[in-house]
Protein backbone atom coordinates (compact mmCIF):
# COMPACT_ATOMS: atom_id res chain seq x y z
CA UNK A 1 0.00 0.00 0.00
CA UNK A 2 1.46 3.30 -1.05
CA UNK A 3 0.16 6.15 1.04
CA UNK A 4 0.82 9.81 0.43
CA UNK A 5 2.29 12.12 3.04
CA UNK A 6 -1.04 13.63 4.09
CA UNK A 7 -2.59 10.17 4.48
CA UNK A 8 0.30 9.02 6.67
CA UNK A 9 0.05 12.21 8.74
CA UNK A 10 -3.67 11.61 9.29
CA UNK A 11 -3.01 8.03 10.44
CA UNK A 12 -0.22 9.24 12.76
CA UNK A 13 -2.54 11.81 14.31
CA UNK A 14 -5.27 9.23 14.86
CA UNK A 15 -2.89 6.63 16.29
CA UNK A 16 -1.18 9.06 18.66
CA UNK A 17 -4.52 9.77 20.32
CA UNK A 18 -4.66 6.13 21.47
CA UNK A 19 -2.46 4.34 23.95
CA UNK A 20 -0.06 1.60 22.85
CA UNK A 21 -2.25 -1.46 22.34
CA UNK A 22 0.34 -4.24 22.67
CA UNK A 23 3.91 -4.83 23.78
CA UNK A 24 5.95 -7.52 22.10
CA UNK A 25 8.39 -8.86 24.66
CA UNK A 26 10.03 -12.10 25.78
CA UNK A 27 7.76 -14.44 23.83
CA UNK A 28 8.47 -12.58 20.60
CA UNK A 29 6.03 -12.33 17.72
CA UNK A 30 3.70 -15.33 17.97
CA UNK A 31 0.49 -16.29 16.17
CA UNK A 32 -1.59 -15.41 19.23
CA UNK A 33 -0.03 -11.94 19.41
CA UNK A 34 -0.72 -11.39 15.71
CA UNK A 35 -4.32 -12.59 16.12
CA UNK A 36 -4.85 -10.20 19.04
CA UNK A 37 -3.42 -7.31 17.01
CA UNK A 38 -5.69 -8.16 14.07
CA UNK A 39 -8.75 -8.29 16.37
CA UNK A 40 -7.88 -4.88 17.77
CA UNK A 41 -7.26 -3.41 14.31
CA UNK A 42 -10.61 -4.77 13.11
CA UNK A 43 -12.25 -2.53 15.71
CA UNK A 44 -10.06 0.58 15.42
CA UNK A 45 -8.15 0.30 12.08
CA UNK A 46 -5.07 2.03 13.54
CA UNK A 47 -2.92 1.27 16.54
CA UNK A 48 0.55 1.32 17.99
CA UNK A 49 2.71 -1.59 19.10
CA UNK A 50 5.83 -1.37 21.22
CA UNK A 51 8.69 -3.83 20.66
CA UNK A 52 10.54 -4.25 23.93
CA UNK A 53 14.31 -4.60 24.16
CA UNK A 54 14.05 -8.16 25.51
CA UNK A 55 12.22 -9.36 22.38
CA UNK A 56 14.18 -12.29 20.90
CA UNK A 57 13.06 -11.46 17.34
CA UNK A 58 14.72 -8.76 15.31
CA UNK A 59 12.79 -5.60 14.50
CA UNK A 60 12.76 -6.54 10.81
CA UNK A 61 11.32 -9.98 11.56
CA UNK A 62 8.49 -8.43 13.57
CA UNK A 63 7.68 -6.09 10.66
CA UNK A 64 7.82 -8.99 8.17
CA UNK A 65 5.44 -11.14 10.24
CA UNK A 66 2.97 -8.28 10.55
CA UNK A 67 3.02 -7.49 6.84
CA UNK A 68 2.51 -11.18 5.99
CA UNK A 69 -0.70 -11.01 8.03
CA UNK A 70 -2.09 -8.14 5.95
CA UNK A 71 -1.19 -5.39 8.42
CA UNK A 72 0.48 -2.28 7.03
CA UNK A 73 3.33 -0.81 9.04
CA UNK A 74 2.99 2.90 8.34
CA UNK A 75 6.05 4.07 10.23
CA UNK A 76 8.39 3.19 13.04
CA UNK A 77 9.86 5.55 15.55
CA UNK A 78 12.22 4.15 18.14
CA UNK A 79 10.69 0.86 19.25
CA UNK A 80 7.11 1.81 18.38
CA UNK A 81 5.31 0.73 15.21
CA UNK A 82 2.23 2.42 13.78
CA UNK A 83 -0.09 -0.19 12.26
CA UNK A 84 -3.03 0.17 9.89
CA UNK A 85 -5.51 -2.35 8.54
CA UNK A 86 -8.59 -1.16 6.64
CA UNK A 87 -11.96 -2.58 7.67
CA UNK A 88 -14.76 -1.66 5.22
CA UNK A 89 -17.40 -3.13 7.57
CA UNK A 90 -16.86 -0.45 10.22
CA UNK A 91 -19.51 2.20 10.58
CA UNK A 92 -17.00 4.95 11.50
CA UNK A 93 -14.15 3.81 9.29
CA UNK A 94 -11.16 5.97 8.42
CA UNK A 95 -11.45 7.68 5.05
CA UNK A 96 -8.06 8.27 3.42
Amino acid sequence: MNLKGKQKAKLRRLANERPIMFQIGQAGITKSVINNIIENLDKHEVGRVSVLKNCPDSFEKVIDELTKSGIYVIYKIGHVLLLYKANPKLKDRIRL
